[in-house]
């Protein structure tokens, strides 16, 4: 018996053997297969995420879009880190996809450009050592996405309205006009105006002037009535553009998609009732406003830096209203007192539109500046560079039905004077500006439509380094 107990013994060791070494080869398996897939997989995605982003900083190159650059540039960088591999030889077509997608060595690319991003995706079947010992297949397929956006639109005015035939851009008024003056150090920066539909300049000679001449932007419409055209071509109608050759205004353009900008969020604090200034410097304080704000001719509203919502029957602006400068150093502000102007003192307004109830307007929550009013906003790259923010109302398209569709939020009067150094961003809003008394005019202007009303000129400054900053991978 002592000996079938020894032999009994010997076979459960050679059984916990076998499954020890199944054991460590699956561990084994597991280290080097598992370690080669994740660093392969590291790798495939930092080319993506290099890929993405080299494409998407030509999105705005060019318009209509160089979508050939493009993919060029995202397959020159993707190869660049793929060791062993190269991009020559594929011949990419000029459409969003450019015929992807396309071998590179062992790896798939497929691409997908849109109006403010681009999209890489690379797929690559990956060789495994030990796997198909036990019964295993021998690849694994790994794939990979980055999508990186570029929503900075190199203009000074962009208006989206494309929903029917329509001057997205007026000038009303004799001989009211605007003035496009760029304040950046790249003469080929752009600026000048964008419109989905199509510009109309006025009658004003000349109501569409560039400064300085020739390195201020040009006009570019996607479908400008004929009229337009005509009207645009009298000359001296339209002085200094940049690129445009005589009576070949505007530029074609390809189609802008409608944007969705972030909206910073408010701080916790609220403001209930309305915030009304009719005396010497009040000091308002980030938070959410759930009425109005208004600035009495006479009354001055100073705003410390951070987020500004207003809920409610909007700003009414007749006196000033404007950021921190020097002159509140030793004032008390937002319960404490201002030793030094904030490196960055930047504010951003946001306004939410409504509607009367019967009306198709949406003009119930309107911002605005009268005739008696100053403005001095500065912008802060927290915000991305936004002074004023108007938010989508919700089914706009299907309340908003004055034409051209749209909120109407956006109101300056004649004589009102205005520095907003940073964007007013309503992309569903028609916006009206009447010739503004002095000040430096908006940074940009990111709209439905435009009206320039009255027979003063308006003011429009252009700096690229101020534009609404939204770059980086988004996925």
């Amino acid at each position: 018996m002592h000996w079938l107990h020894k032999r009994s013994q010997a076979g459960q060791a050679v059984v916990l053997v076998a499954i020890a070494v199944l054991f460590l080869t699956a561990i084994l398996m597991l280290a080097i297969d598992g370690g080669g897939i994740f660093l392969d997989r590291r790798q495939i995605q930092n080319a993506a995420d290099a890929g993405a982003l080299a494409a998407a900083e030509l999105l705005w190159s060019a318009n209509p879009p160089n979508y050939v650059a493009m993919h060029n540039q995202a397959l020159t960088t993707i190869a660049k880190n793929l060791p062993g591999t190269s991009a020559g030889g594929i011949s990419p077509v000029n459409s969003p996809s450019g015929g992807s997608p396309w071998t590179i060595g062992a790896f798939t690319i497929t691409v997908q450009a849109t109006s403010y991003t681009y999209q890489v995706t690379i797929a690559h079947s990956h060789p495994v050592a030990l796997a198909p010992v036990h019964g295993f297949q021998s690849t694994i397929t790994l794939q990979v996405e980055a999508t990186a956006q570029n929503a900075n639109l190199p203009y000074a005015v962009v208006l989206l309205q494309d929903q029917s035939p329509y001057s997205n851009f007026n000038i009303n008024g004799t001989p009211g006009g605007i003035t496009l003056q760029y304040a950046g150090s790249n003469p080929n920066g752009r600026g000048g105006i964008f419109s989905n539909e199509s510009i109309a300049p006025g009658n004003g000679t000349p109501s569409i002037t560039f400064s300085p001449s020739g390195a201020a932007g040009d006009l570019w419409a996607v479908q400008e009535i004929n009229s337009d055209r005509i009207a645009l071509n009298v000359a001296g109608r339209v002085v200094g553009y940049q690129n445009e050759t005589a009576d070949n205004l505007p530029l074609s353009a390809s189609h802008i998609d409608f944007p969705n900008y972030p909206e910073p969020a408010p701080p916790a604090a609220t403001y209930n009732g309305s915030t009304v200034v009719n005396g010497p410097p009040t000091y308002l304080c980030p938070g959410q406003y759930t009425n109005q704000i208004v600035v009495q001719n006479g009354g001055t509203a100073v705003l410390a830096p951070g987020v500004y919502q207003v809920q409610a029957n909007g700003v009414s602006i007749q006196g000033t209203l404007r950021t921190l400068n020097s002159s509140d150093i030793g004032q008390n502000v937002c319960g404490s007192t201002l030793i030094a102007v904030p490196a960055d003192p930047g504010v951003i307004i946001e306004v939410r539109p409504d509607n009367m109830a019967g009306t198709t307007t949406c003009n119930k929550h309107i911002f605005s500046a009268a005739a008696t009013s100053t403005i001095n906003l500065t912008p802060s790259p927290k915000y991305f560079n936004i002074s004023l923010y108007i938010e989508v109302m919700p089914n706009w398209q299907t309340v908003c039905t004055t034409q051209p569709l749209g909120t109407n939020v956006v109101r300056f009067s004649g004589g009102a004077c205005y520095s907003i150094g940073g964007a007013i961003y309503g992309p569903a809003d028609n916006m009206v500006l009447t010739g503004s008394g002095c000040g430096t005019g908006v940074g940009q202007i990111v709209a439905w439509t435009l009206l320039i009303n009255g027979n003063g000129n308006v003011d429009e400054t252009f700096d690229p380094s101020k534009l609404p900053y939204m770059k980086g991978l988004i996925q």
